[in-house]
């Protein structure tokens, strides 16, 4: 039954209990009803007033409703209307003590900035502008330049696949700069390489660890393709061996040699590398990942889910963030 019908039925009962109590006949039979009509609308009008208290005052229950109830009844008649006009007013208005989840802030310092030199490619989805075929070829030339200037990591296949646009002069500055990167890199691995036949025993790990890393980049950054690939990836993992057979202790560099075997298909000696990284000292933030990725191949979605629960919340990502939540959701949905 709703409160307002309830309500209603209190001020009738009321009514009726004044009625009986105004009357000229004065018999106790009378006084007794009195007593129950009026009872009986004190308890009605108690219900009702108690589902509009703020939550904080309905507790303990009992003791609360006693409380509206002994007003209503040992009041006749002016505790009913007291307790109504409350009703009223909870009703009609605004609810003061609500604490809200707006504060006051503020206003932010504006600094003036010279819209020309605001404007630039920073703020262009530069792979959007060099795939777009309805860009100006000259926007397109100056976004393909900024590149030139970025890590080969990030544009590396954004470069490569630039090679096969439609427009010529992109294709040509496209190749030019990934030749560009890979001739850079190339010179110091054979500067690396005339150390190491020279070099004395204590610099061979060090020169070995940097060859190691310096044929990696060449994959990494996605410089080569194909037959050159397999081969820049062998000499990699080649000279991961020789710096890890000369410093078995170096975390970091089992962590490569596992990428690399990963690069490679091998999947059996990449984990086994990427468990030595973890026992070395490496945080579960830089192994896990990688380790995931291998159990995501076998399809052992369980290991998977294991392995990403175990990156502490506090450890800073980039693009691994939304694989992480993914991943800690799953293990909820999965234990719900």
């Amino acid at each position: 039954m709703s409160s307002w019908k309830l309500l209603i039925y209190a001020i009738s009962a009321e009514l009726g209990s004044l009625l009986l109590l105004l009357s000229k006949n004065s018999s106790l039979s009378y006084f007794l009803l009195y007593l129950v009509a009026h009872g009986l609308a004190s308890a009605l009008l108690s219900a009702v007033a108690w589902t509009f208290l703020p939550a904080r005052f309905r507790e303990p229950k009992v003791f609360s409703l006693a409380l509206i109830f002994s007003f209503a009844f040992f009041i006749p008649a002016i505790g009913l209307l007291t307790i109504i006009g409350g009703i009223a007013l909870g009703v009609m208005l605004p609810a003061l003590f609500i604490p809200l989840p707006f504060s006051q802030v503020a206003k932010p310092y504006f600094t003036p900035v010279n819209n020309q030199q605001s404007a630039g490619f920073r703020q262009i989805d530069l792979k959007n502008l060099l795939t777009s075929e309805t860009a100006p070829n000259a926007l397109r030339i100056q976004g393909m330049l900024v590149l030139k200037d970025m890590p080969g990591r990030i544009t590396g296949r954004l470069l490569r696949d630039s090679l096969g646009d439609s427009y010529e002069d992109l294709r040509l500055l496209a190749y030019g700069i990934l030749d560009q990167k890979e001739k850079a890199i190339t010179r110091d691995i054979d500067r690396a390489l005339q150390l190491l036949e020279r070099a004395r025993e204590s610099r061979r790990y060090r020169l070995a660890r940097r060859l190691a890393e310096l044929y990696w980049e060449l994959s990494y950054q996605d410089l080569v393709r194909g037959d050159i690939m397999t081969l820049t990836l062998e000499r990699a993992s080649f000279y991961a061996d020789m710096g890890l057979m000369e410093s078995p202790e170096d975390a970091g560099l089992w962590l490569l040699r596992g990428r690399i075997k990963m690069s490679q298909e091998n999947l059996g000696e990449a984990q086994e590398s990427l468990v030595f990284a973890r026992r070395l000292g490496l945080s579960p933030a830089q192994v896990n990942p990688w380790l995931a990725e291998i159990a995501l191949q076998r399809r052992q979605l369980p290991m998977v889910r294991l392995l990403m629960e175990q990156i502490p919340e506090g450890s800073q990502f980039t693009a691994l963030n939304k694989s992480v939540e993914y991943w800690r959701g799953y293990g909820a949905a999965q234990s719900g």
